[in-house]
Protein backbone atom coordinates (compact mmCIF):
# COMPACT_ATOMS: atom_id res chain seq x y z
CA UNK A 1 0.00 0.00 0.00
CA UNK A 2 1.33 3.52 -1.19
CA UNK A 3 2.99 5.86 1.89
CA UNK A 4 -0.44 8.17 3.08
CA UNK A 5 0.44 11.45 2.07
CA UNK A 6 1.01 13.02 5.52
CA UNK A 7 4.00 10.52 6.12
CA UNK A 8 5.83 11.89 3.68
CA UNK A 9 5.29 15.70 4.38
CA UNK A 10 6.72 17.70 7.33
CA UNK A 11 4.03 18.61 9.90
CA UNK A 12 3.78 21.82 12.04
CA UNK A 13 2.84 21.73 15.21
CA UNK A 14 1.39 25.52 15.33
CA UNK A 15 0.60 25.81 19.17
CA UNK A 16 2.12 23.92 21.87
CA UNK A 17 3.54 24.47 25.40
CA UNK A 18 6.72 22.02 24.88
CA UNK A 19 8.04 21.98 28.47
CA UNK A 20 4.53 20.95 29.63
CA UNK A 21 5.24 17.32 28.82
CA UNK A 22 6.35 17.19 32.72
CA UNK A 23 2.70 17.88 33.71
CA UNK A 24 1.00 15.31 31.55
CA UNK A 25 -2.24 13.81 33.26
CA UNK A 26 -2.23 16.55 36.09
CA UNK A 27 -5.32 17.84 36.54
CA UNK A 28 -7.54 15.56 34.97
CA UNK A 29 -11.18 16.17 34.75
CA UNK A 30 -11.05 19.76 35.98
CA UNK A 31 -12.67 22.62 33.26
CA UNK A 32 -9.97 25.34 32.48
CA UNK A 33 -10.19 28.25 35.43
CA UNK A 34 -9.82 25.09 37.83
CA UNK A 35 -7.20 23.75 36.07
CA UNK A 36 -4.76 26.67 35.53
CA UNK A 37 -5.87 28.09 39.20
CA UNK A 38 -5.66 24.96 41.26
CA UNK A 39 -3.35 22.61 39.66
CA UNK A 40 -1.29 23.81 36.63
CA UNK A 41 -0.07 27.52 37.76
CA UNK A 42 0.93 26.09 41.43
CA UNK A 43 2.88 23.53 39.82
CA UNK A 44 4.50 25.94 37.37
CA UNK A 45 5.35 28.52 40.48
CA UNK A 46 7.10 25.45 42.31
CA UNK A 47 8.57 23.90 39.51
CA UNK A 48 9.33 26.16 36.47
CA UNK A 49 13.11 27.53 35.88
CA UNK A 50 15.44 27.36 33.23
CA UNK A 51 17.00 23.62 33.50
CA UNK A 52 13.48 22.20 33.81
CA UNK A 53 12.11 23.55 30.72
CA UNK A 54 15.56 23.30 28.57
CA UNK A 55 15.51 19.37 29.95
CA UNK A 56 11.04 19.09 29.41
CA UNK A 57 11.20 20.68 25.89
CA UNK A 58 14.02 18.22 24.54
CA UNK A 59 11.42 15.32 25.89
CA UNK A 60 9.09 17.26 23.68
CA UNK A 61 10.75 17.75 20.91
CA UNK A 62 11.94 13.82 20.50
CA UNK A 63 8.14 12.99 21.09
CA UNK A 64 7.01 15.23 18.02
CA UNK A 65 9.80 14.21 15.93
CA UNK A 66 8.54 10.68 16.45
CA UNK A 67 4.97 11.81 15.09
CA UNK A 68 6.28 14.10 12.48
CA UNK A 69 6.23 17.30 13.38
CA UNK A 70 9.20 19.45 11.96
CA UNK A 71 8.86 22.82 13.48
CA UNK A 72 6.25 23.99 16.19
CA UNK A 73 5.25 27.23 17.80
CA UNK A 74 5.94 27.43 21.62
CA UNK A 75 4.40 29.88 24.25
CA UNK A 76 5.73 28.91 27.17
CA UNK A 77 8.62 30.84 30.20
CA UNK A 78 12.92 31.06 29.98
CA UNK A 79 11.74 30.72 25.82
CA UNK A 80 15.80 31.36 25.72
CA UNK A 81 15.93 27.78 27.48
CA UNK A 82 13.62 26.52 24.36
CA UNK A 83 15.47 27.74 22.15
CA UNK A 84 18.71 26.03 23.36
CA UNK A 85 16.76 22.77 23.27
CA UNK A 86 16.11 23.35 19.99
CA UNK A 87 19.41 24.44 18.61
CA UNK A 88 20.77 21.50 20.58
CA UNK A 89 18.07 19.28 18.37
CA UNK A 90 18.11 21.14 15.34
CA UNK A 91 14.17 21.79 15.41
CA UNK A 92 12.43 24.53 14.26
CA UNK A 93 10.52 27.03 16.12
CA UNK A 94 9.05 30.02 17.07
CA UNK A 95 9.55 31.24 20.52
CA UNK A 96 6.94 33.14 22.24
CA UNK A 97 7.93 34.33 26.00
CA UNK A 98 4.03 33.84 27.83
CA UNK A 99 3.33 37.34 28.75
CA UNK A 100 1.11 37.80 31.99
CA UNK A 101 0.52 41.22 34.09
CA UNK A 102 -1.81 39.20 37.01
CA UNK A 103 1.28 38.74 38.89
CA UNK A 104 1.96 42.51 38.61
CA UNK A 105 4.10 44.82 36.33
CA UNK A 106 7.21 44.31 37.23
CA UNK A 107 7.15 40.60 36.88
CA UNK A 108 5.42 41.59 33.02
CA UNK A 109 7.99 44.10 32.08
CA UNK A 110 10.74 41.40 33.10
CA UNK A 111 9.38 38.85 30.55
CA UNK A 112 8.50 41.68 28.29
CA UNK A 113 12.42 42.16 28.63
CA UNK A 114 12.98 38.66 27.92
CA UNK A 115 10.63 38.83 24.73
CA UNK A 116 12.71 41.71 23.19
CA UNK A 117 16.05 39.60 23.79
CA UNK A 118 14.87 37.04 21.94
CA UNK A 119 13.74 39.11 19.21
CA UNK A 120 16.73 40.65 18.96
CA UNK A 121 19.56 37.44 19.34
CA UNK A 122 17.16 35.11 16.66
CA UNK A 123 16.34 37.86 14.11
CA UNK A 124 19.35 36.00 12.00
CA UNK A 125 19.17 32.58 12.87
CA UNK A 126 18.46 30.32 10.27
CA UNK A 127 15.60 28.08 11.92
CA UNK A 128 14.80 29.97 15.44
CA UNK A 129 12.31 32.66 15.24
CA UNK A 130 10.62 34.66 18.29
CA UNK A 131 7.03 36.20 18.46
CA UNK A 132 5.73 38.04 20.81
CA UNK A 133 3.31 36.04 23.01
CA UNK A 134 0.68 37.68 25.59
CA UNK A 135 -1.21 34.84 27.15
CA UNK A 136 -4.73 36.06 26.57
CA UNK A 137 -7.23 39.26 26.77
CA UNK A 138 -8.28 38.17 30.32
CA UNK A 139 -4.86 37.62 31.42
CA UNK A 140 -3.02 40.88 29.88
CA UNK A 141 -4.49 44.43 30.40
CA UNK A 142 -5.47 46.88 27.51
CA UNK A 143 -2.48 48.87 27.83
CA UNK A 144 -0.25 45.84 27.91
CA UNK A 145 -2.19 44.60 25.07
CA UNK A 146 -1.49 47.50 22.60
CA UNK A 147 1.85 47.57 24.14
CA UNK A 148 3.22 44.10 23.56
CA UNK A 149 1.50 44.93 19.62
CA UNK A 150 3.52 47.84 18.97
CA UNK A 151 6.56 45.80 19.76
CA UNK A 152 5.44 42.52 17.33
CA UNK A 153 5.48 44.95 14.36
CA UNK A 154 8.40 46.79 14.94
CA UNK A 155 9.85 43.25 15.00
CA UNK A 156 7.32 42.42 12.12
CA UNK A 157 7.32 39.06 13.94
CA UNK A 158 4.24 36.52 14.99
CA UNK A 159 1.94 37.93 17.81
CA UNK A 160 -0.03 34.93 19.36
CA UNK A 161 -2.78 34.54 21.53
CA UNK A 162 -5.24 32.54 23.09
CA UNK A 163 -8.69 34.18 22.32
CA UNK A 164 -12.48 33.00 23.18
CA UNK A 165 -11.14 29.56 24.53
CA UNK A 166 -14.07 28.59 27.54
CA UNK A 167 -17.32 30.47 27.26
CA UNK A 168 -16.65 32.06 30.49
CA UNK A 169 -14.62 34.02 28.88
CA UNK A 170 -16.82 34.93 25.81
CA UNK A 171 -19.14 36.33 28.39
CA UNK A 172 -17.36 37.88 30.47
CA UNK A 173 -16.01 39.89 27.81
CA UNK A 174 -19.66 40.86 26.84
CA UNK A 175 -19.98 41.85 30.09
CA UNK A 176 -17.07 43.71 30.75
CA UNK A 177 -17.21 45.64 27.57
CA UNK A 178 -20.10 44.99 25.61
CA UNK A 179 -17.42 42.94 22.69
CA UNK A 180 -16.90 39.42 22.34
CA UNK A 181 -12.90 39.03 22.92
CA UNK A 182 -12.35 39.52 19.32
CA UNK A 183 -14.41 42.68 18.82
CA UNK A 184 -12.13 43.74 21.64
CA UNK A 185 -9.07 43.34 20.35
CA UNK A 186 -10.04 44.51 16.72
CA UNK A 187 -10.86 47.95 18.85
CA UNK A 188 -7.86 47.85 20.68
CA UNK A 189 -5.89 47.63 17.00
CA UNK A 190 -3.69 44.33 17.51
CA UNK A 191 -5.42 42.70 14.97
CA UNK A 192 -3.66 41.73 11.48
CA UNK A 193 -2.31 39.10 9.29
CA UNK A 194 0.57 38.89 11.67
CA UNK A 195 -1.77 37.88 15.06
CA UNK A 196 -2.44 34.67 15.62
CA UNK A 197 -5.64 33.26 17.33
CA UNK A 198 -5.26 30.16 19.39
CA UNK A 199 -8.46 28.44 20.35
CA UNK A 200 -11.52 30.38 19.16
CA UNK A 201 -13.96 28.11 20.54
CA UNK A 202 -16.89 30.50 20.50
CA UNK A 203 -16.88 32.83 17.90
CA UNK A 204 -20.29 34.83 16.13
CA UNK A 205 -20.53 35.03 12.49
CA UNK A 206 -19.12 39.15 13.16
CA UNK A 207 -16.17 37.46 14.41
CA UNK A 208 -15.65 35.63 11.98
CA UNK A 209 -15.68 38.50 9.35
CA UNK A 210 -13.06 40.05 11.48
CA UNK A 211 -10.66 37.66 11.44
CA UNK A 212 -11.68 37.16 7.62
CA UNK A 213 -11.22 41.05 7.27
CA UNK A 214 -7.90 41.09 9.22
CA UNK A 215 -6.45 38.15 7.37
CA UNK A 216 -5.52 36.65 11.03
CA UNK A 217 -4.41 32.98 11.09
CA UNK A 218 -6.58 30.68 13.27
CA UNK A 219 -4.92 27.37 15.85
CA UNK A 220 -7.16 24.94 16.23
CA UNK A 221 -6.45 22.59 19.49
CA UNK A 222 -9.51 20.18 19.40
CA UNK A 223 -7.91 17.49 21.36
CA UNK A 224 -7.07 20.34 24.73
CA UNK A 225 -10.39 22.02 23.49
CA UNK A 226 -12.43 18.37 23.90
CA UNK A 227 -10.42 17.43 26.87
CA UNK A 228 -10.98 20.82 29.13
CA UNK A 229 -14.82 20.73 28.00
CA UNK A 230 -14.47 23.51 26.25
CA UNK A 231 -16.47 23.07 23.38
CA UNK A 232 -15.61 22.81 19.86
CA UNK A 233 -14.69 25.67 17.44
CA UNK A 234 -16.59 26.45 14.08
CA UNK A 235 -13.88 25.53 11.66
CA UNK A 236 -15.58 25.05 8.67
CA UNK A 237 -16.96 28.63 9.14
CA UNK A 238 -13.68 29.38 9.12
CA UNK A 239 -12.55 28.42 6.51
CA UNK A 240 -15.97 28.82 4.32
CA UNK A 241 -15.10 32.44 4.84
CA UNK A 242 -11.28 32.30 3.58
CA UNK A 243 -9.68 32.15 7.12
CA UNK A 244 -6.25 30.56 7.10
CA UNK A 245 -6.52 27.52 9.90
CA UNK A 246 -3.58 25.57 11.76
CA UNK A 247 -3.49 23.09 13.76
CA UNK A 248 -1.93 22.77 17.54
CA UNK A 249 -1.71 20.04 20.06
CA UNK A 250 -1.54 22.84 22.62
CA UNK A 251 0.61 21.87 25.96
CA UNK A 252 0.62 18.11 27.15
CA UNK A 253 -0.96 18.35 30.39
CA UNK A 254 -4.15 19.03 28.08
CA UNK A 255 -3.88 17.19 25.03
CA UNK A 256 -1.99 13.96 26.25
CA UNK A 257 0.39 13.61 22.94
CA UNK A 258 2.31 15.45 20.85
CA UNK A 259 0.70 14.08 17.95
CA UNK A 260 -0.96 16.52 15.42
CA UNK A 261 -2.20 13.76 13.08
CA UNK A 262 -4.47 13.17 15.67
CA UNK A 263 -5.73 16.55 15.99
CA UNK A 264 -6.32 16.74 12.41
CA UNK A 265 -8.29 13.35 12.18
CA UNK A 266 -10.33 14.86 15.24
CA UNK A 267 -10.54 18.30 13.60
CA UNK A 268 -12.76 16.66 10.82
CA UNK A 269 -14.37 14.46 12.54
CA UNK A 270 -15.81 16.87 14.88
CA UNK A 271 -17.00 18.77 12.08
CA UNK A 272 -19.03 16.56 10.27
CA UNK A 273 -20.43 14.84 13.15
CA UNK A 274 -21.81 18.06 14.65
CA UNK A 275 -22.73 19.69 11.34
CA UNK A 276 -24.49 16.35 9.97
CA UNK A 277 -22.59 16.67 7.16
CA UNK A 278 -19.55 13.86 6.19
CA UNK A 279 -18.48 16.63 3.18
CA UNK A 280 -17.05 19.03 5.79
CA UNK A 281 -13.37 19.41 6.42
CA UNK A 282 -11.71 16.65 3.36
CA UNK A 283 -9.00 14.96 3.72
CA UNK A 284 -7.20 17.41 1.79
CA UNK A 285 -8.01 20.30 3.70
CA UNK A 286 -6.36 18.45 6.90
CA UNK A 287 -3.44 18.11 5.32
CA UNK A 288 -3.26 22.14 4.49
CA UNK A 289 -3.59 22.31 8.08
CA UNK A 290 -0.86 20.27 9.43
CA UNK A 291 1.97 21.57 6.81
CA UNK A 292 1.32 24.76 4.80
CA UNK A 293 -1.54 26.24 6.68
CA UNK A 294 0.69 25.63 9.99
CA UNK A 295 3.83 27.46 7.96
CA UNK A 296 1.80 30.30 7.32
CA UNK A 297 0.72 30.88 10.98
CA UNK A 298 4.23 30.49 12.13
CA UNK A 299 5.08 32.60 8.93
CA UNK A 300 8.25 30.47 8.04
CA UNK A 301 8.61 29.73 4.21
CA UNK A 302 10.21 26.24 4.43
CA UNK A 303 10.63 23.60 6.80
CA UNK A 304 13.59 21.08 6.22
CA UNK A 305 13.95 22.12 2.84
CA UNK A 306 10.76 22.22 1.58
CA UNK A 307 8.95 25.06 0.73
CA UNK A 308 5.29 26.05 0.97
CA UNK A 309 4.98 26.25 -2.75
CA UNK A 310 6.56 22.45 -3.23
CA UNK A 311 4.12 21.33 -0.37
CA UNK A 312 1.18 22.88 -1.69
CA UNK A 313 2.13 21.47 -5.07
CA UNK A 314 2.70 17.72 -3.63
CA UNK A 315 -0.68 17.84 -1.89
CA UNK A 316 -2.58 19.27 -4.99
CA UNK A 317 -1.18 16.66 -6.99
CA UNK A 318 -2.48 13.69 -4.66
CA UNK A 319 -6.03 15.38 -4.29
Amino acid sequence: MEEAIEEKLPLINAHAHAAMVAFRGAGEDLPLDKWLKDVIWPLEAKMINPDFVYEQTKIAIDEMRKNGIEAFMDMYFFEDSVARACEEKKMPVVLGEGLIDLKGEDVFNKDLERTIMLLEKYKSHPFIKSSVAPHSPYTVNESNLIKTKKIAREYNCPYQIHVSETKKEFEESFDRYGLSPVEYLERIGVLDDKTVLVHCVYLTDKDISIIAKNNCKIVHCPVSNLKLGCGIAPINKLIDAGVIVALGTDGSASCDNLDIKEAGRLSSLLQKGINCDPTLIPKKEIIKMMTINGMRALQIESVVGKTIKEIEEKIEKAY
